[in-house]
């Protein structure tokens, strides 16, 4: 999924390559203000559910640069948006909704019935989530 936001920028959706897991994990500690000292530690657990069934990871890119990351779970025809984030420098161009909109398409390609997620009640999050189409239950 590609993106053209303006003729200069553009922005990349696409699953996340098993030998990728040290771009994942410094995004993941960056996105969420972890310190990129647990780098190591969040690769290794989250390598280990890539290679289980039900789990996609995806990246998105912006001009090519590696800038956002998102996971789902999916299991029994439910889908489970389990953890997404953006570098602070990449924020505010539209890398959550296209995260979102590729993770539901998915989950309806995989027959999944069922999307669920979590945020914070009022945050961006939740604004993102339901823009998407998604309610809270």
């Amino acid at each position: 999924m590609a993106i053209n936001i303006t003729q200069k920028e553009e922005i990349h959706i696409r699953e996340l390559q098993e030998d990728e897991f040290d771009i994942y994990a410094e995004i993941h500690c960056l996105g969420t203000g972890l310190s990129l000292e647990g780098k190591s530690y969040v690769a290794a657990n989250n390598k280990v559910l890539y290679a289980r069934r039900g789990w996609k990871y995806y990246i998105g890119f912006y001009n090519n640069i590696p800038a956002a990351v998102a996971v789902m779970y999916m299991e029994d025809n439910v889908a489970s948006l389990t953890f997404a984030t953006t570098l602070p420098d990449y924020r505010n161009k539209g890398f959550q909704t296209y995260l979102l909109q590729r993770r539901i398409n998915d989950a309806y390609k995989n027959a999944c019935k069922l999307v669920v997620s979590q945020s914070s009640y009022c945050s961006s999050s939740h604004g993102d989530m339901e823009r998407a189409g998604m309610k809270i239950g």
